[in-house]
């Protein structure tokens, strides 16, 4: 075969499988069932049994699956978040401790000879705390605020889209400022696929437009973005991509947009939470029912009903609903049943845990902070929680550290050396030993405050861990610790206190300060 027909007969089959999977299935099958050797080569996983015969997924380009699905996916973790609580208890979980109030910024700056510049580094701080008072374009959040709701944003719409703004506003300290965007404002209208076509190779510079984002086919470098307010409309505006921070979770190569991390729980989430209403509902409805009455002579029962009262209709009342609870008849041969309220079941609360777990492993939030359940914990397993959720939470804070205060940074900076709000020599020949810094994602408390200090006492006594790794693990900065013990000390002396030093009995035996009196003397 020439490479000419070898070539038409892959456009034909990827033509072909694009109009109908279907078809490219059972072609599929035919070469397989054409060739046992072939079928037993394959993992067991792909297949094709009794079993798994329904099971045809159409393994389509990822941002096609995405533009198809992600509409529906944010609408539906939106409307979750709002009325079911354990969904919305993960999404305040997953936000509080992976940013808490704010991911603190610390300078690294370097002089010329690479060793940290103290003078520059205290300017550089100075100067992003003050601008992140005014961070905000519409004036309203600070900047640690504007992180939590990126973050907000990437868990429901997978994605969070701030754009840069450069404000004249009269007394800004510098004329930049964020605007966040709803993924939702970004439009396909302008979506184009590039001259390559399909199958064709693209060449060098070709664009592509897809879900409002444009892009280069050879790179995937992104290049510009098309918004458009769907909820107010207006005309659609193009942003280069310099001037937008767009952050997602890369699950796939070429990938241009992302899913909520949500998005496997959807269904879980939705289920439980139509299980627990109609449990609910079965439960009120069954705690009405105080008592049947049971009667030999169901003529004497109605006519002793039309006695009592009738209704509008003139027919006679089958249900009576009291509100103090008290039936009473008391002829010859009726018999009171009390109802037994059997609702919810013993296997409804096991039941929900078991889903509750699944929720926790989609959203990643711990089973015991989604549900507030703590039984049954103690130090072991408490500690393995946390060191476990601490674990998985690392990755989520860099990546938020990266794509949203990182490049808000650099931008910040070079706005105040161009407005002349930073004297930075060399800045514009080496912006990088400026740009340099630290972020310290919130930390965590200890479980046993005692144990663990000690533990980590000995740890840096012995050299295994450093005094700053220690404050970090407490969402802490030695710096800041020490200055506070500092000025502790001088606020002391100044008011004439003096704290006495821990005895050694104290120090190896806590409940010994029990026994210790004062322990401040002026």
């Amino acid at each position: 075969m020439t490479k000419l027909e070898s070539f038409s007969a892959s456009i034909i089959d990827r033509l072909q499988e694009f109009a109908s999977h279907r078809s490219a299935l059972a072609r599929h099958r035919y070469l397989i069932g054409m060739n046992p050797q072939k079928r037993s080569e394959m993992y067991a996983a792909a297949k094709t049994t009794r079993l798994t015969g329904a099971w045809s997924i159409a393994n389509a380009n990822v941002n096609d699956i995405i533009g198809l699905s992600n509409p529906a996916i944010r609408s539906r973790v939106r409307q979750l978040i709002r009325d079911f609580p354990y969904l919305a208890r993960a999404a305040n979980v997953m936000v509080d401790y992976s940013i808490g109030p704010g991911i603190m910024f610390q300078s690294k700056a370097r002089g010329a000879s690479g060793k940290p510049d103290k003078r520059r580094i205290q300017q550089i701080e100075d100067a992003v705390h003050w601008w992140m008072d005014e961070a905000d374009a519409a004036g309203k959040l600070h900047f640690n605020e504007i992180m939590r709701l990126a973050k907000r944003q990437d868990l429901e719409s997978g994605e969070f889209v701030i754009v840069k703004t450069y404000p004249k506003t009269a007394n800004r300290f510098l004329p930049f400022a964020l605007q966040v965007y709803e993924a939702d404002w970004l439009t396909g209208a302008h979506d184009s696929y590039g001259a390559g076509g399909i199958g064709m190779a693209s060449a060098p510079g070709d664009k592509e437009t897809r879900q409002g984002i444009e892009y280069d086919k050879q790179t995937g470098r992104v290049t510009g973005y098309w918004f458009m307010d769907p909820y107010y409309g207006g005309k659609e505006v193009y942003v280069p991509a310099d001037q937008v921070i767009h952050g997602f979770d890369t699950l796939r190569p070429q990938q241009l947009r992302g899913v909520s991390p949500f998005a496997p729980g959807v269904q879980v989430a939705h289920d439980l939470s139509d299980y627990m209403d109609a449990e609910i509902d079965t439960a009120k409805m069954a705690a009405k029912y105080l008592a049947f009455i049971k009667t030999p002579d169901p003529s004497f029962r109605q006519d002793a009903l039309a006695l009592n009262g009738t209704s509008a209709s003139g027919a006679t009342q089958k249900i009576e609903e009291m509100e103090n609870a008290i039936i009473e008849y008391l002829r010859p041969g009726e018999e009171v049943d009390i109802a037994q309220h059997n609702r919810p079941g013993a296997t409804f609360a096991p039941f929900v845990r078991l889903v509750l777990t699944m929720l926790s492993i989609t959203t990643g939030a711990p089973y015991e902070l989604i549900s507030g359940d703590y039984q049954g914990l103690n130090f072991s397993t408490a500690r393995i929680v946390r060191n476990d959720f601490s674990q998985q939470l690392r990755p989520v804070s860099v990546r938020h550290i990266r794509q949203f205060g990182m490049p808000a940074l650099r931008t910040m900076l070079d706005v105040a050396v161009l407005s002349g709000k930073l004297t930075l020599p060399g800045y514009w020949q080496d912006p990088r030993r400026y740009q340099e810094s630290e972020w310290q994602p919130p930390g965590m408390e200890a479980v046993d405050p005692l144990r663990e200090a000690k533990s980590q006492i000995e740890a840096i006594s012995y050299g295994l861990k450093s005094p700053q790794e220690v404050a970090r693990e407490r969402g802490r900065d030695l710096e800041d610790i020490y200055d506070e013990i500092k000025a502790a000390k001088e606020m002391a002396t100044e008011m004439g206190l003096e704290f006495a030093s821990a005895k050694t009995s104290v120090k190896s035996n806590p409940a010994a300060i029990l026994q210790e009196v004062g322990g401040v003397s002026t």
